[in-house]
């Protein structure tokens, strides 16, 4: 029921009406009172609650109006109309709600990946124009001893501090998926574990990684990793190895059957700084020749698909920029990738996983 603001003065004319012929009624009901006998009064005054009864439904009844059909606020009808384009609005923009969310995660992702770069520089400055090892090792295989990692390295060095969770941790990407990436040593054929974390300081053995301290060199503290480094990763058989083909190594590998051991690379051997891919969204490090999207035993974690790219990368001269997860380039490996394939990912004005693409990519 809806009250008619319009009839507001008529209430208070009905009112003033209602008032006096109440007071007329109660005066001629005494007048009978003094007059009759109990069953008279009885009726008297039963006639004259029903008088101000019927004046009151009256009244009532010019003051509110029961609105229904045309007059009413809402129809049924109406209202289902109503609620069905709310719900059509709102299937349209929940999509676009969590595409903003996913681009604020990805632009998050891209500072922190441009903080981590920074931090190389800086550790290359404090070490005679040195990169940062992917990680440090003591023979071919780190079954008997922990590898340090470069997280570790730049969190202990006071250079970007980390932790061994999610929170507030510059060293995973805001959408790594809470799962280790690296199963009995590989990522798999499952396109989530990339996406994945992987622990370190680690040990790994042939059938199983898992974090471990390393408390001679005073590395007590675990950092929760959600990137992948571009470094040379020859792990667990002397292997031989280029020096410095990539941004960075696996620092003391070795000796292999040539009687090599990895050294630290330097910014003096890299030929397009502007190219060179350093980090990216992912895990561990390594395995080159499987950098697609899709692509069993990749370490590339493609989780930024709303860019119509899939990945991040921070670039050695210090940029970050966003990589298709179609063309991030590969190194040459007979049997998986060929070096005209090599080349054609490599060479060229685009990123590129070699310190030198012209010097480390045979000929076709």
């Amino acid at each position: 029921m809806v009250c008619d603001p319009g009839l507001a003065p008529a209430a208070v004319e009905i009112f003033t009406s209602f008032r006096d012929k109440k007071a007329e009624s109660l005066q001629c009901g005494c007048e009978k009172l003094s007059r009759t006998d109990g069953n008279d009064v009885i009726k008297i005054i039963s006639g004259t609650i029903d008088l101000q009864m019927n004046s009151i439904s009256q009244h009532h009844k010019r003051l509110i109006r029961v609105t229904t059909g045309s007059e009413a606020g809402f129809t049924l009808i109406e209202l289902l109309v109503v609620i069905t384009i709310i719900a059509a609005m709102i299937s349209m923009l929940l999509p676009s709600l969590a595409a903003v969310r996913h681009q604020t995660r990805s632009l998050k992702c891209q500072s922190q990946l441009y903080s981590m770069i920074q931090g190389f520089h800086v550790y290359s400055l404090q070490n005679n124009d040195q990169i940062i090892p992917s990680y440090n090792m003591f023979g071919v295989s780190t079954s008997t001893h922990p590898m340090d990692g470069w997280g570790p390295i730049l969190d202990h060095l006071g250079i970007v501090m980390g932790n061994g969770v999610f929170d507030r941790n510059p060293y995973t990407c805001p959408e790594t998926l809470d799962r280790p990436g690296i199963q009995a040593t590989q990522t798999g054929s499952d396109p989530d574990n990339p996406k994945g974390y992987m622990d370190c300081p680690a040990m790994i053995t042939i059938s199983t990684i898992y974090a471990a301290q390393v408390p001679f060199e005073n590395y007590r503290k675990t950092i929760r990793t959600g990137y992948w480094i571009n470094g040379d990763n020859p792990i667990g058989i002397p292997q031989e190895f280029t020096p410095g083909i990539f941004y960075t190594s696996s620092v003391g590998y070795g000796p292999n059957l040539q009687n090599q051991v990895m050294m630290p690379n330097s910014y003096s051997r890299f030929r397009t700084m502007s190219r060179l891919i350093a980090l990216a969204d992912g895990l561990y490090s390594g395995k080159q020749e499987f950098t697609r999207v899709g692509v069993t035993d990749s370490r590339i974690g493609y989780r930024h698909p709303v860019q119509g790219k899939g990945a991040n990368a921070a670039i050695a001269d210090g940029h970050v920029e966003a990589v298709d997860g179609q063309r991030f380039p590969r190194k040459y490996a007979p049997g998986w990738v060929t070096a005209e394939e090599a080349r054609l990912d490599n060479m060229g004005t685009g990123l590129t996983i070699y310190a030198d693409p012209e010097q480390h990519i045979p000929e076709s």
